[in-house]
């Protein structure tokens, strides 16, 4: 029978089939949904994970969109296998729960084992309280029968009137969590990270996960406060300007 990897030696192999050293080096693509995004991604020596949303198309498909958008010409099969003949990571943002479980069927069937995975979704309320369109425990089910060896990226559902991250917030998710096995990453908004962070700081010391720090940061001050106070052995960083163009954390 074959050993089961520990979450940290899950989260090794993805950095060492990306070539980087830490979560903090890897290089991402954000809302990689169209094929020319999609297509310079793959190309590019610099991004090592492409991230894409996962939606319900109007014919019934799994296509690449962000909500409200319900039509595209890159469906979801074609996105994961060009992302699997480049050799690159694959994060899949779900953003509708009818497209969950034949994604990871997929995924599962042809990607696993040949690039790194991470699996992706919204799954509790989060500063600005707009409503979640996931079961969490049904969402974690399907993760934990289809891909249990790939990194879990669960996440608040956000909006621009929010303030910050409460403790309230950050313990349901420590305990809706507590069955899964696997590597974690936590999903946190920059500016909500920034004025959350002893909050964050708390649950980071009592939990193995790392963190991802997403969205746009058009303050310098931020930037420097992420080079500062975070460590990238434990932090993933898909930050964009804002005009959309990807940041480097340099540390």
């Amino acid at each position: 029978m074959a050993t089961r990897l520990t979450p940290a030696e899950i989260l090794q192999q993805q950095l060492d089939h990306l070539g980087v050293a830490r979560p903090g080096d890897v290089g991402w693509v954000h809302g990689a949904n169209n094929r020319a995004k999609l297509e310079a991604a793959l190309v590019d020596p610099g991004v090592h994970y492409v991230e894409g949303d996962i939606s319900l198309g109007e014919n019934g498909q799994a296509i690449m969109a962000h909500p409200p958008v319900t039509t595209n010409d890159l469906i979801f099969t074609d996105w994961l296998h060009a992302i699997i003949a480049a050799g690159k990571g694959a994060k899949l943002d779900f953003k509708t729960p009818a497209v969950v479980e034949s994604c990871l069927v997929e995924a599962k069937r042809h990607a696993l084992g040949r690039i790194p995975l991470i699996v992706n979704a919204d799954l509790l309320v989060g500063p600005g309280g707009r409503p979640v369109v996931f079961d969490p425990n049904a969402f974690l089910a399907l993760h934990q029968k289809y891909l249990p060896q790939t990194i879990l990226s669960p996440g608040w559902k956000v909006s621009d009137n929010g303030t910050g991250y409460s403790r309230e917030m950050l313990t349901e998710m420590r305990e809706l969590l507590r069955p899964v096995r696997g590597p974690v990453t936590l999903c946190f908004h920059a500016w909500f990270f920034f004025t959350s962070w002893p909050d964050v700081k708390w649950l980071l010391d009592q939990t193995p996960y790392t963190i991802t720090v997403w969205g746009k940061i058009d303050s310098p001050e931020l930037l420097g406060w992420l080079c500062k106070y975070t460590n990238p052995a434990r932090c993933f960083y898909d930050v964009q300007d804002a005009d959309g163009n990807q940041l480097s954390v340099n540390h």
